[in-house]
């Protein structure tokens, strides 16, 4: 009898969470709502999956203690990948987008789930677990993919406390660098969130390029990552005062050029590229530039659609300073390439 009851007890107590978890989900997911001003429902959010935890990650004193260096990058520890979910606005908005794929590839297939490949899901399968509260198992389907056991095993625990285990079909522990997808049961979204601004040290680009071509059809979420150059006043580009004040922040930039794209048509596009540079853009310097000008590399996310990350909106959209080989002068050119491998990164050199 009492383990019956610790049964009922634990049934009731998952379907709890998995109704506020519903509800706070379609909070996060209403468009009306600004992504900026929901950072408490995020926290809400959190808060019921690792409530939802029967199995957590061995804690670490070094967050970065647990963290794997493969051949295609940096996979964060499992404490780092769940520290992530606090970069609340890009957490909204990938959950935004991916929502809006799923809703997409619904229409198209109508009569079966959509299929959603989850690389690198981290120890709370944060971007898949609130929409299995949206989505029914007829309505979506999720396969959860991660390198570290730790990681998989927690959000197995998540999944089956809510009463989700049928919207997984399957979780993986493996490096996504070597993962193989089922012909008759390809993925019709690969939601990846595996980087760090301007495309360095994670292995976003390298999975993409592995992923993509096994499921060519598939909706990639991110659909586009774009690291632009631009000449940025500091003074006034890091002139926070005007946001505490509630004003819009003048800044003043002069836009140089695209210095690097990941997409559907770039991956196509290195199919024959077997050397471990891919190509970036070649650019020129202006002739002209006032000497407090100094070049910053930006990157731009657009997850799906209108789902975007814009500057500042998350630390994968912060500024970089652009570091390069060479010394530079005004009207120089530079010649930009990706160079990937265990610390994949954007590298920029001056031509002569």
């Amino acid at each position: 009898m009492p383990s019956r009851l610790n049964t009922y007890v634990r049934k009731v107590s998952g379907t709890q969470k998995m109704e506020k978890l519903r509800r706070v989900t379609m909070t996060l997911l209403d468009s009306q709502r600004s992504a900026n001003s929901l950072r408490p429902e995020v926290l809400e959010m959190t808060t019921i999956l690792v409530d939802s935890q029967t199995v957590r990650p061995s804690s670490q004193e070094d967050i970065s203690g647990g963290e794997t260096r493969t051949t295609n990058g940096l996979a964060l520890s499992s404490t780092m990948a769940g520290m992530c979910v606090d970069d609340f606005v890009r957490t909204i908005t990938f959950i935004r987008g991916t929502h809006a794929a799923i809703v997409d590839v619904r229409k198209r297939f109508p009569g079966r789930p959509a299929r959603v490949l989850y690389v690198g899901c981290g120890p709370y399968a944060t971007l898949a677990v609130p929409l299995m509260a949206i989505f029914s198992s007829t309505e979506a389907i999720f396969t959860c993919l991660d390198i570290h056991s730790e990681s998989i095993a927690s959000a197995k625990s998540i999944i089956d406390t809510l009463g989700f285990s049928e919207s997984a079909a399957r979780f993986e522990t493996l490096d996504a660098g070597s993962y193989r997808v089922c012909p008759d049961q390809t993925p019709d979204v690969i939601l990846m969130e595996i980087m760090q601004a301007c495309l360095e040290t994670e292995p976003q680009v390298a999975i993409t390029r592995h992923l993509l071509p096994q499921a060519p059809e598939a909706i990639l979420i991110p659909e586009e990552v774009q690291v632009d150059l631009e000449l940025v006043d500091p003074a006034s580009e890091f002139n926070f005062d005007d946001l505490e004040r509630n004003e819009e922040v003048q800044r003043d930039r002069i836009p140089v050029a695209s210095v690097f794209v990941v997409n559907r048509e770039t991956v196509n596009l290195w199919k024959n590229n077997h050397s471990n540079r891919l190509p970036g853009s070649s650019i020129r310097i202006p002739d002209s530039m006032e000497q407090w000008f100094q070049l910053m590399l930006f990157t731009k996310i657009r997850i799906y659609k209108n789902h975007c990350l814009k500057d500042y909106d998350s630390g994968l959209t912060c500024p970089r300073i652009l570091s390069i080989e060479g010394l530079l002068n005004a009207g120089d050119a530079i010649q930009f390439h990706y160079e990937l491998g265990r610390q994949p990164r954007l590298k920029g050199e001056v031509c002569a």
